[in-house]
């Protein structure tokens, strides 16, 4: 049996959570194969994947890492072709692996490719409806307008969506659900549309004890804050940036360990006593296991394996992203995270937020109450057994 992966290559969340399942399935003697773009690609690698390299599509950023709206608009045309290419490429790619089944996640062109060669397929996604980004106020007529083309592109993914067998959804049901915001399920695929959990590569109780591993990474007595960073290379090289500025600032008893998401880089080094940052960090999940606070930009990703962890969060959306954004508020209103606008990030913003998570212990109840929720969840067992039973039965 092969399973061909078709993940979104914008950012690591769409890799990392499908890699979660090609592990469980590498388990069970499933043959796999990744097609993607961008760091993903790397990423698949590292862990010992089979990955096709194809041509990337990506948003426009500026060099803070905030969406450039403007700029994305204009290349119209060139996103057309490569969207064209893209799906060229999986055309032939599923032409000559001829996969069992075709897993896309939040990928348009490999739902069409896998049509077209008529290989049963299977999508992923926790972003059903695109959200306009808007950076500045606008008159009600503007809004109006975004309203109309948010129904409008609603209405035609819908279509496409619906050539899947399934949807899965990889996203705790109401009312812990992350991407509220951008899961709008049209009752015409509502029927094949399974909430399934967050998808996480490595699970809490895989690991040993927290405090066996606070005394393996050297800090029984300190306050570690784990700052893990994704997006793409714009937004985690600048918001890199901005926090180290910050977090020199701060000593008291924190330890801060930055992981700057860069699945290519072997680099690390040290920034006084209490500082320590990394291009990659290979064993992430045990810093996650031994924190004390989580930091990130809110990919969807992340945030579940706070979740998971029950480590309380300080996020930072990236400006203009509206997924992000409507995550960050979403994990907010449950009591589990603290956010800061990127145009507010400063020492004060920073250090008080992390003082609260630090010191308010209905924080730390919270995420224990929510991390003890979501062990009920194996999100990745079940995709696999979701996956091999479709691909057995088609």
């Amino acid at each position: 049996m092969l399973i061909y992966f078709a993940p979104c290559g914008i950012g690591l969340g769409h890799a990392a959570r499908c890699i979660a399942i090609a592990k469980v399935l590498r388990k069970r003697g499933v043959d796999v194969v990744f097609s993607t773009y961008g760091e993903a690609v790397e990423f698949a690698r590292r862990e010992g994947f089979r990955a096709l390299g194809i041509m990337g599509i990506e948003y426009r950023q500026r060099e803070d890492g905030t969406i450039d709206l403007q700029l994305t608009l204009a290349q119209g045309p060139n996103v057309i072709y490569r969207f064209l290419r893209q799906v060229g490429a999986e055309i032939y790619n599923i032409g000559q692996y001829k996969p069992d089944l075709v897993v896309s996640d939040t990928r348009l062109s490999s739902i069409i490719a896998s049509a077209f060669r008529l290989t049963p397929r299977i999508l992923i996604t926790n972003q059903l409806l695109i959200v306009i980004p808007r950076l500045k106020p606008a008159s009600e007529r503007i809004l109006e307008i975004k309203s109309i083309f948010e129904r409008l592109s609603l209405e035609f993914l819908s279509r496409l969506w619906n050539l899947s067998k399934l949807i899965l959804i990889p996203d705790f049901p109401p009312p812990l659900t992350i991407s509220k915001r951008n899961l709008v399920i049209k009752q015409e695929y509502a029927n094949k549309s399974l909430f399934i959990g967050p998808l996480v590569p490595v699970r809490p109780e895989e690991l040993p004890p927290r405090e066996t591993l606070r005394r393996k990474l050297g800090v029984d007595d300190k306050i570690l804050v784990l700052i893990s960073l994704s997006g793409t290379l714009y937004e985690k090289v600048s918001l890199a940036f901005s926090l180290i500025k910050i977090i020199k600032q701060i000593k008291d008893n924190f330890f801060f360990v930055v992981s700057s998401g860069i699945p290519e880089g072997k680099g690390s080094y040290q920034i006084g006593d209490n500082i320590l940052v990394f291009d990659w960090l290979d064993n992430k999940y045990e810093y996650l296991k031994a924190a004390d606070v989580l930091v990130s930009h809110g990919g969807h990703t992340t945030i579940a394996e706070a979740m998971y962890y029950g480590v309380p969060m300080i996020l930072i959306p990236t400006r203009g992203h509206t997924e992000r954004m409507g995550n960050a508020r979403s994990v907010e209103k449950v009591g589990i995270a603290e956010v800061i606008s990127q145009e507010n990030l400063s020492l004060e913003t920073f250090y008080e937020k992390l003082k609260i998570l630090v010191n308010d212990e209905e924080y730390l109840e919270r995420c224990k109450e929510i991390s003890h929720i979501a062990s009920f969840f194996n999100a990745a067992e079940k995709a696999a057994d979701i996956i091999m039973s479709l691909a057995k039965h088609e």
